[in-house]
């Protein structure tokens, strides 16, 4: 729900108190977190903070984590999405990589090589994420099956020991195709037998999703 205009410094204030308060953190923990002083948060709190004020804003809805417009009354969306929580996770990861990329690597071939290398990776990680959520649904159904449980036990057999069973014939084959990504990485640049053309390992993704879609 969207509100007209924003709050008031003063009420913006209060949203900062209340959030810090959800969150259970002290004023001069919020203050580490935005870099400022215990009485600056303090401040900010009794006196409030202009909602124009974005820089400061946007510093203290990441460090209380919320959105800017929760904190200055343009949305009652209190608490992120979870998509959005692991886009912020995934974000800083890239950011790192880009860094590191492009510091480090000479040259936009092989920048690019490693970008495609990572893509792959990401594809596969993708798939197994379906592979690692089946294995928790069977995990649950397992843990919620009373009639199970009963019979288990009159052959002194523990449900832990069913589900990881369950767990590891779901995850092994998503777990190998990342081993061999990884090891045809390895023998990428080889001039025996043991050489893996680059088509071969960047049809290992595709093989994955094609078996996971069957």
């Amino acid at each position: 729900m969207q509100t007209k205009t924003p709050l008031t410094p003063e009420q913006v204030g209060h949203r900062i108190k209340e959030r810090r308060n959800d969150l259970g953190i002290s004023m001069p923990e919020l203050g580490r977190r935005v870099g400022v002083n215990k009485s600056t948060i303090q401040r900010y709190e009794t006196d409030g903070v202009d909602p124009k004020r974005t820089m400061i804003i946007n510093g203290l809805a990441e460090a209380l984590l919320t959105t800017p417009e929760w904190l200055i009354g343009l949305s009652e969306e209190k608490e992120y999405s979870s998509k959005t929580l692991c886009q912020m996770d995934i974000e800083k990861h890239i950011t790192d990589y880009l860094n590191e990329l492009t510091t480090t690597v000479q040259g936009e071939p092989r920048q690019q090589l490693l970008t495609t290398f990572l893509g792959q990776i990401v594809d596969l990680y993708s798939v197994f994420c379906v592979h690692f959520a089946r294995a928790m649904e069977e995990a649950d159904r397992i843990a919620a099956d009373e009639g199970l449980k009963q019979s288990l036990k009159r052959y002194a057999i523990e449900s832990g020991d069913i589900t990881e069973k369950a767990y590891r014939k779901e995850m092994e084959t998503p777990i190998e195709d990342m081993k061999r990504f990884l090891d045809g990485l390895y023998h990428l640049y080889d001039q025996g037998r043991d050489k893996v053309k680059m088509g071969d390992l960047l049809n290992i993704s595709v093989e994955a999703r094609e078996r996971l879609n069957k």
